[in-house]
């Protein structure tokens, strides 16, 4: 598959799983109607398993996590043909192992019991954590080299900006875990996992079109615009 088109599928499949589970469980009457990235009113999670979207959800997102560790393993062929890093290796590793644990996350979603519990919430943690490194690792060694596809500037202070982004909507989430109590610890964690996920996710779309514009194919050829 190709690089650019892979990337896409990586950004846009999670986004309409988890936005259709979300409408799926709504329509089904599982969960309250509202908008949930202002509203709050239901995590990620809970609009997944509380209907039989959990079923979509666990293969789209499973399906998900194998075009994530091909887009990791193809970042690091990017990198090493471009000589931008030496060895990319930590980058891919950190990449692959957040989709790892999101395949365990999406397994256990729906699952009783205390262990099946951690499972998910271990799951979702670490793939949302390393996923976010290994993009910040992968965006660090593409502004170190920035000079060299000065087209692409524009695309990389995006991908800046995304990331700072996400560095704030985290703390936000962190501080009302601490600070907060219900209802509105609840609230403001929601509110910051639906739109940490979807700029998260909206980071692979900006590499799709960085790796468009550089002409980056399966072939592992490069050609700088």
């Amino acid at each position: 598959m190709q690089p650019s088109r892979n990337a896409w599928l990586v950004c846009l499949i999670p986004f309409f799983c988890v936005n259709i589970s979300w409408l799926w469980s709504s329509i089904a009457g599982a969960i309250p109607w509202c908008f949930t990235y202002l509203e709050g009113c239901v995590s990620i999670s809970r609009a997944a398993r509380s209907s039989d979207a959990l079923f979509f959800f666990r293969a789209t997102m499973i399906l998900s996590a194998a075009m994530l560790i091909l887009f990791w393993l193809q970042s690091y062929h990017f990198l090493k043909l471009k000589a931008w890093a030496k060895e990319p290796v930590a980058m891919m590793i950190l990449g692959i192992t957040g989709a790892l644990f999101l395949v365990l996350y999406a397994v256990f979603l729906g699952t009783d019991g205390q262990v099946y519990r951690l499972m998910r919430r271990y799951g979702v943690i670490f793939y949302f954590t390393f996923t976010v490194l290994a993009q910040y690792l992968l965006t660090r060694q593409l502004w170190h080299n920035r000079y060299s596809v000065k087209s692409a500037i524009p695309l990389l202070k995006a991908m800046l900006g995304l990331g700072l982004f996400v560095l704030i909507i985290g703390l936000v989430s962190l501080s009302a875990t601490i600070m907060l109590e219900n209802p509105e610890k609840d609230y403001w964690e929601n509110v910051t996992e639906w739109w940490f996920a979807l700029a998260m996710t909206s980071y692979f779309g900006l590499v799709a079109l960085l790796w468009k514009k550089l002409g980056f194919q399966c072939t592992y050829q490069i050609h700088n615009t």
